[in-house]
C-alpha cells in the first residue's frame, strides 16, 4: 500500500521523519548508485550541499523541513516514498574488484576529531570533482 494513501499528510511527515536515518542511508546509496556526487546531486535538486549532508546523517530536526526536501528528491527522480524508504542497492555490472582492509576492532567508533577530519576530506574531494570537471559524477547543467 502506498504511504500517501495510508497516512494523512501530517502523519506521513511524521512517518518519514521517524525513518530519517534509514532514508539518509538509502539516500547516500541512491546518490552513489545513480553516479552522482553530493555536489552534483545538490545542484540537480536545488538542495544545498550542507543540507544534503544533514539529510544523509538524519540531522534535520524538523519533520516539515525533512519532508519538504524528501518531496523534492522524489519529485525530481520520479520515485515514490516507498522506493526511498525501502531502497535496494543496485548491483554493479562491472567486475571491478575492490580490496580494502579494516583491521579496526569490532564495535570500534571513530573519535569526533576523526569524523570531522574525514568529513573535511570528503568535502575537499567533492570540491575537487566540481572544479576539476571530473567525470566521476554526472554532469549537471
Amino acid at each position: 500500500m502506498e504511504l500517501a494513501k495510508k497516512y494523512s499528510e501530517m502523519k506521513l511527515g511524521s512517518y518519514i521523519y521517524d525513518n530519517r536515518f534509514k532514508i539518509g542511508n538509502n539516500l547516500l546509496q541512491f546518490i552513489k548508485d545513480n553516479g552522482y556526487i553530493k555536489s552534483s546531486f545538490s545542484k540537480l535538486t536545488g538542495i544545498s550541499r550542507p543540507t544534503i549532508d544533514k539529510l544523509i546523517k538524519g540531522e534535520i530536526d524538523n519533520n516539515t523541513n525533512f519532508k519538504k526536501h524528501v518531496d523534492k528528491i522524489i519529485t525530481i527522480f520520479n520515485i515514490k516514498f516507498e522506493e526511498l524508504i525501502d531502497y535496494k542497492h543496485a548491483e554493479s555490472d562491472n567486475n571491478r574488484e575492490v580490496v580494502a582492509s579494516n583491521n579496526a576492532p569490532e564495535e570500534y567508533e571513530l573519535s569526533d576529531k576523526s569524523k570531522r577530519m574525514f568529513g573535511f576530506l570528503d568535502d575537499i574531494i567533492d570540491l575537487y570533482e566540481v572544479y576539476n570537471g571530473s567525470n566521476s559524477g554526472k554532469e549537471v547543467n
